[in-house]
């Protein structure tokens, strides 16, 4: 059985050391991550990069820019796997036009790609300490990370899209795992960031291992607290790509939170060939103060092709 989140326990900080690239445990699934996430309502523009280690420093990475903002195609810059060297870390970080800065201390950054087809540079300042999962009195989820860290920031800088150039002010969200990621366990799983107002709210609730798991927190008038509960509503089109979202939250504070949003751009980022996260933005309202979020859906891509030829 799950434990239950302790009513008004305090959240820990975590060690900025979290915020450096980690020594992998020798297992065949091992690997570390990060992504950033953000989106332009007002261009109806989402984008995101995400970099990735496995224990044989061997590094690679992605770029997508979608949306209507974009055009009828998303631009996607994929960079294939290549070695790096041991020694280079999240401050330095480069894997062939992409380029990621972190301060290894949990609160600023800057990361971007130039391609000739897109172009993005950006600075993330943190909103809140970064939260993570293992925190949770169960811990990290085992097949996902020996330990993950979620954190939602302001993200700022220019876009470019072919010759034009967009200058952006926004909020968004980045995480970081480090360990054992098996892709094939999860069975699905909604993954939340939003903020409106000073509010963020994080949740994931997953489905594996025949059981339902949730992680996550509220940060609100200066005080983090872990989410005790999430009860959502969805909508989708008949490719299953969401289009609604309603979630009533409740944290260790007694405190609930309610987020709704209505998404405006979603991508199939494929990690695998078994495995697809609808990645989606939205333009949301946070007890009803306008704001942004981001959710990933993750589907089995079997399952996913099932549901949409099934789809009335």
């Amino acid at each position: 059985m799950a434990k239950t989140v302790i009513p008004n326990r305090p959240v820990p900080e975590l060690d900025p050391v979290n915020d450096a690239r980690h020594v992998l445990a020798d297992e065949p699934l091992a690997r570390e991550s990060v992504p950033y996430v953000f989106c332009i309502p007002e261009h109806k523009i989402a984008a995101l990069v995400y970099t990735w280690v496995n224990k044989a420093s061997q590094a690679g990475a992605v770029f997508a820019a979608f949306g209507p903002g974009v055009g009828d195609q998303p631009i996607v810059e994929h960079i294939p796997d290549r070695e790096v060297p041991a020694s280079q870390n999240f401050d330095d970080w480069r894997v062939g036009s992409f380029y990621l800065r972190q301060d290894l201390k949990l609160k600023n950054a800057e990361f971007g790609i130039d391609t000739p087809r897109a172009g993005l540079q950006c600075r993330f300042e943190a909103l809140h300490p970064a939260y993570a999962y293992g925190f949770h009195p169960d811990g990290c989820p085992r097949w996902a990370a020996h330990n993950r860290l979620e954190q939602a920031g302001r993200i700022s800088g220019t876009l470019r899209l072919g010759d034009r150039t967009i200058t952006f002010s926004t909020t968004g969200a980045r995480d970081h795992s480090w360990g054992t990621r098996d892709w094939l366990t999860p069975q699905h799983w909604k993954w939340l960031h939003a903020q409106a107002d000073g509010v963020c709210v994080h949740a994931w609730q997953i489905n594996a291992y025949g059981r339902t798991d949730l992680r996550g927190y509220v940060f609100r008038e200066g005080r983090m607290a872990e989410i005790t509960e999430v009860d959502t509503d969805f909508k989708v089109d008949a490719q299953y790509r969401q289009t609604h979202i309603d979630s009533l939250v409740t944290d260790s504070a007694g405190r609930t939170t309610r987020v709704t949003g209505e998404y405006f751009a979603v991508f199939p980022l494929l990690p695998g060939p078994q495995t697809t996260l609808n990645e989606g933005a939205m333009e949301c309202r946070i007890d009803g103060k306008p704001g942004v979020g981001w959710t990933e859906f993750q589907w089995p891509t079997d399952y996913l092709k099932h549901l949409t030829s099934t789809a009335p």
